[in-house]
């Protein structure tokens, strides 16, 4: 029973394997099958001309099937008024050959073509189905899994393509053969071939095994993959603690497992290769020693079965190579098609399509009623807030860790949804997430900058904008100054997240970003926290300057940093414990505000 369900999700991946490839590049599909055919045609073409060279250089070809194709091709020459002679026919051989090859090489670019357009075409659907996808899936979603898969996955299935290609030329071309050597010596043609059958079939069992190496690959390398990126991310650490000994053998380890895997379906293909060679060499011999010693069959005809006979072993072994790497494979494919249906179906598209609603903040936005829990973990939720965010005013939410600040930034900004309640910008619900993040401006605490150029990290925020643009959000963002002092100005290059640059500098970079999207509402979550007093000043400068021209929330734990703000909301496990002007929280005696900035202060 179990074997009958692995063989009919094989037949069912493969089935989907062919279908993505086939509807991807019909026409360039159809071209390669073409010259396969073409191929077979020219290899039948060359064994036609060796039945007269072989009577030319001396050797009787018979009255049997052998007889009846020369007389063919001689018929053939006689209509075309030539005279065949050792020279035309080599020469004629020479020219089929020669065109078979370039046959090859045609089919073996086009193949190549195939295979690395549907590999480049499931890595980008596979990542707009990331980028797509919700921001709550996103996070439970390990990210080396992503990279794992728009990668070593990816990798594996554009070699399986051109591998599932490689199979199919090589049984058009072995099915010219089997026709030639069935038409020679039908009987002992159609034993040998059986033979052949019943090794394949006695080979199944390792063939099989080929599926199970695949999936322990798959496996194995993305727990690398996420190894990996923990270990590169945590280096800091590791050379702290003076770990790196122990963090090599861990990681030795991983590494080592996943070469015993790639070793495990290599060892399985040698395995099968040795057998079947040895297997298809004495049943050679064997068919020799009959066709010499008991059926005294013409020495012509011996040459040119012998010939056919092993010319069809390597397409066997091709074939063979070809289908068990193939199989390998289809874990990787419906690795990557699992992830991309996952992601499909936790996409952010799916319920709502993008509508332009040209929603602008110019009164307030407000959380009425919102609850929202994270389904998988119980630290904190947000229960029936109620929150107003005024337009041109800066509103700050304080509390400590764990409180649900940022959860109502992510609210706020729509990369999750409440459970219950609304949230409405000027009375229209925010039904289209879409529209609205086109307005938001976004500073987080660990700023995430690319390894390019400041003009390349400003530009990805609003691509149409110009150097008079750039300049005024750099200056809005206290920025201008340090970068009109970098070697290149703009087009400085920073380093991977921005290295080259310090905390405060990438931060303000941060704020630039952010403020040349020209935004309705301008998110700063815990964005000085990191930060010294200098530096920290500076971007709360900036901050005050832009007061009353943009509408601000500012997340924050530390209260000494939303000191501007016209509006507080302190929150404690999800709620909102009190809420008020800085003058009005720091009076109240008993408050918790002002407990909290004692205790801070």
């Amino acid at each position: 029973m179990v074997r009958n369900f692995t063989a009919n999700f094989q037949k069912s991946i493969m089935g989907q394997f062919i279908k993505n490839l086939t509807q991807l590049m019909p026409l360039k599909i159809a071209f390669a099958l073409s010259l396969m055919v073409l191929m077979s045609f020219s290899e039948a073409v060359s064994l036609v001309i060796l039945v007269p060279l072989l009577q030319l250089v001396g050797l009787d070809v018979g009255q049997g099937s052998l007889g009846q194709i020369n007389e063919l091709v001689l018929a053939f020459f006689n209509t075309l008024g030539i005279q065949p002679t050792l020279v035309l026919v080599l020469g004629l051989y020479v020219v089929i050959i020669s065109i078979s090859a370039i046959l090859s090489r045609w089919q073996t670019l086009t193949g190549h073509e195939i295979q690395y357009k549907f590999a480049a075409h499931l890595r980008k659907r596979l990542y707009r189905a990331i980028t797509n996808s919700s921001w709550l899936f996103f996070i439970r979603v390990r990210s080396s899994d992503f990279t794992h898969a728009l990668t070593n996955e990816i990798e594996r299935i554009s070699t399986g393509t051109y591998m599932f290609l490689n199979l199919i030329a090589s049984i058009m071309i072995l099915a010219v053969y089997i026709i030639f050597a069935l038409k020679l010596a039908g009987i002992i043609s159609g034993i040998i071939f059986m033979v052949g059958v019943v090794i394949l079939l006695l080979l199944r069992s390792k063939v099989r095994k080929s599926r199970y190496s695949g999936e322990e690959i798959t496996t194995t390398t993305r727990d690398l993959y996420s190894s990996i990126i923990q270990h590169l991310d945590g280096m800091k650490t590791i050379k702290s603690f003076d770990m790196e000994e122990e963090n090599v053998q861990l990681f030795s380890k991983q590494t080592d497992q996943v070469a015993s895997r790639y070793l495990n379906a290599i060892r399985s293909y040698a395995d099968v290769k040795l057998l079947f060679d040895i297997g298809t060499v004495v049943v050679l011999a064997i068919m020799v020693l009959v066709l010499i010693q008991i059926i005294k069959i013409p020495t012509a005809t011996l040459l040119l079965l012998i010939y056919i006979f092993v010319r069809m072993i390597p397409q066997f072994s091709s074939i063979q190579n070809s289908y068990q790497y193939f199989i390998t494979m289809l874990p990787a494919f419906s690795s990557v098609l699992e992830m991309e249906q996952e992601c499909q179906k936790n996409s952010e598209h799916q319920e709502v399509q993008r509508k332009d609603m040209h929603v602008e903040l110019k009164k307030e936005l407000s959380l009425g009623n919102v609850s929202f829990t994270y389904r998988d973990e119980h630290h904190f939720s947000i229960k029936k807030l109620n929150l107003r965010i005024p337009a041109g005013k800066i509103t700050a939410i304080v509390g400590l860790s764990g409180a649900g600040k940022s959860t109502i930034a992510d609210l706020v900004m729509g990369l999750i949804k409440p459970d219950e309640g609304n949230i409405t910008v000027d009375g229209v619900p925010l039904e289209s997430d879409l529209s609205w993040k086109n307005k938001i401006g976004y500073v987080a605490q660990d700023t995430f900058l690319f390894n390019e150029s400041i003009r390349f990290n400003l530009l990805i925020a609003r691509s149409e904008a110009d150097e008079e643009d750039l300049t005024d959000a750099l200056e809005m963002a206290a920025a201008h100054q340090f970068v009109s002092k970098l070697p290149d100005g703009m087009d400085t290059p920073i380093g991977d997240r921005g290295v080259h640059l310090s905390g405060g500098e990438r931060q303000r970079l941060a704020l630039a970003r952010a403020l040349l999207r020209k935004p309705s509402l301008l998110i700063l979550d815990e964005a000085t926290s990191n930060l010294d007093s200098e530096n920290e000043t500076r971007i709360l400068n900036a901050i005050e300057n832009l007061h009353g021209d943009v509408t601000i929330l500012m997340i924050a734990h530390r209260l000494s940093t939303i000191r501007s703000a016209d509006y507080i909301y302190l929150m404690e496990d999800g709620m909102v414990m009190e809420a008020g002007t800085w003058d009005f929280l720091i009076k109240k005696e008993k408050g918790r505000f002002r407990r909290l900035y004692e205790i801070q202060s």
